[in-house]
């Protein structure tokens, strides 16, 4: 059924004429990666979004990796399960001497870009167990240059350092060195503690273990013996996830096939339910799946899948069974209707395979492999700069949000209405607001965001917020999550309970911001004629 491990050879000697023109030795090699890298890096300086926050998860890792440096242990007052990033980033946190929470956020940036960056090297090793030295470079440029991983490495959160963990997996697991087969297995356990869904990859590993070595008489006791060194791994976090919130994390994996059980009982329509979750699941993944190839995959990836499964041997295999098992958590979220790429992005370093299969096609057709060795590159450089340009953040307006944020806070006290996305700064506000930071997030100042939206009045809001305690209205004529509260912002003249106390034009921003103090006093008159 499969190759055997000679088709490494058998690859190496079909792009050995390839290699030959382009003199491409192992110190040269070194020499254009490192090149590649440095063009990575620059790339993720420039769009680095200095001077802002780290906002949404990434403020969540960064908070539980503030405690569990200042107290020395796993804090207990979160319960997210996938706590492996933010314990790397406290043993970090822990060494620095910062005394403002930007220069900690901007450690957490720095590393998870660094991640991103390092990863082209196991992208480039892994690229190695199907091809030459050349083609495998061109893999790792793909990863490095890819503008939603460049993205995605500023946000600091997770996705970084669980593609390397994976990657490292996949090419250890790879190779022909049985002990080296088994490292794979280990590492892809500390990729369950980044993300417990990096469990899921256990399974293609053991098929596919059984498969190579089924034929010696110790694979089972082998095997064995690799499970429990992966326990082992896993056990010490397990015990103080355990310890500290009443979960190991690890079981959450399964957590997805209770919400189906318990949706579809509530919903009392079994069939319809479990229909809309596989319709959503699978144009999510279409969707999702088609637009994460663009710029750069979308030529190439098709035509590489085809490849893959022709003149199977067990390293195709293996990733063919990765895919799908590493497709399983974005299935899940798409089929609860969330719209997120970067669910997608643990697939890319197989796309980076999947690609090179199609360049190797055309490179036999073409009659100057070096000038398209080039072409390749200046094409995923510049795609990549388009593409990051095309969805580039407006950090001027991102700037002005912060800012005003500052004064929101100030006049509100931190009991806000929700006015979606720019609300997401008003978090960071909260640790400047104390002296002698760092200092426990318990002990920093609170913030009450009303989220409440199924209002049919802006009358019925105001009473809901008199009833709970709402003393300000921050609007900026785009409220997303309730629209009806735009009308307050352009007709403040048809709402006199409502005084305006701020204008951030009157300030100097760009961005248009109002704060209304609400007379609930004048409001109750108004409303009991």
């Amino acid at each position: 059924m499969f190759e055997s491990d000679s088709s490494q050879n058998e690859n190496k000697s079909s792009v050995k004429p390839f290699i030959n023109k382009l003199n491409l030795s192992a110190k040269n090699s070194i020499i254009v990666l490192a090149i590649i890298g440095l063009i990575g890096l620059s790339i993720r300086l420039y769009y680095f979004p200095y001077g802002l926050p780290i906002t949404h998860d990434g403020d969540l890792y960064f908070s539980y990796a503030l405690d569990a440096a200042i107290l020395g242990h796993f804090p207990d007052s979160y319960v997210f399960p996938n706590n492996g990033w933010s314990v790397f980033l406290s043993l970090f946190f822990s060494i620095a001497r910062f005394e403002h929470p930007l220069d900690y956020m901007n450690m957490q940036r720095v590393l998870s870009l660094s991640i991103s960056v390092l990863t082209l090297v196991p992208i480039y090793l892994l690229c190695r167990r199907f091809f030459g030295p050349v083609y495998s470079i061109i893999g790792a440029s793909f990863f490095v240059l890819e503008p939603r991983i460049i993205q995605n490495s500023l946000l600091g959160i997770t996705e970084p350092l669980y593609i390397l963990l994976l990657t490292t997996s996949l090419y250890l697991f790879l190779s022909n060195d049985r002990k080296v087969v088994h490292y794979g297995f280990w590492v892809t356990a500390l990729a369950s503690i980044i993300r417990n869904e990096g469990l899921l990859l256990l399974v293609p590993l053991t098929i596919v273990y059984f498969i190579r070595f089924r034929n010696e008489r110790m694979v089972i006791p082998r095997y064995f013996f690799v499970i429990t060194i992966f326990v082992l791994i896993l056990l010490p976090i397990a015990y103080l996830r355990l310890e500290t919130t009443g979960s190991d994390g690890f079981t959450n994996v399964v957590g997805g096939a209770r919400y189906y059980k318990n949706t579809i009982e509530e919903s009392g329509d079994s069939e319809n339910k479990m229909f809309s979750f596989v319709i959503n699941g699978l144009s999510g993944l279409v969707k999702y799946g088609g637009w994460v190839l663009i710029p750069q995959f979308i030529i190439f990836v098709p035509f590489g899948i085809i490849m893959l499964f022709k003149e199977l041997d067990y390293k195709k295999t293996t990733l063919i069974i990765a895919s799908f098992v590493l497709l399983l958590p974005a299935f899940y979220v798409y089929s609860r209707e969330v719209q997120e790429t970067r669910y997608l992005f643990q697939l890319f370093p197989i796309f980076c395979i999947l690609s090179i299969f199609t360049i190797q096609k055309l490179e036999k057709k073409f009659p100057k492999p070096k000038i398209l060795m080039i072409i390749l590159l200046i094409g995923i450089i510049l795609s990549s700069l388009m593409f990051l340009q095309y969805k580039a953040v407006d950090y001027s307006h991102e700037r002005d949000a912060l800012g005003i944020a500052y004064d929101v806070y100030d006049i509100t006290g931190g009991i806000v209405n929700d006015y979606y996305p720019e609300i997401k700064y008003l978090n960071f506000i909260r640790y400047t607001k104390v002296d002698n930071f760092p200092v426990l997030t318990t002990t920093i100042p609170g913030l009450t965001v009303f989220t409440k939206y199924d209002f049919d009045s802006i009358d019925e809001y105001i009473q809901y917020g008199k009833e709970n305690g709402l003393t300000h209205l921050v609007l900026d004529g785009n409220n997303v999550n309730l629209s009806l509260l735009n009308d307050i912002f352009f007709n403040e003249e048809d709402y006199p309970y409502a005084i305006r106390v701020y204008d951030s034009l009157e300030h100097g921003y760009k961005y248009h911001v109002k704060i209304f103090k609400i007379d609930y006093q004048l409001f109750e008159k108004l409303h009991t004629r």
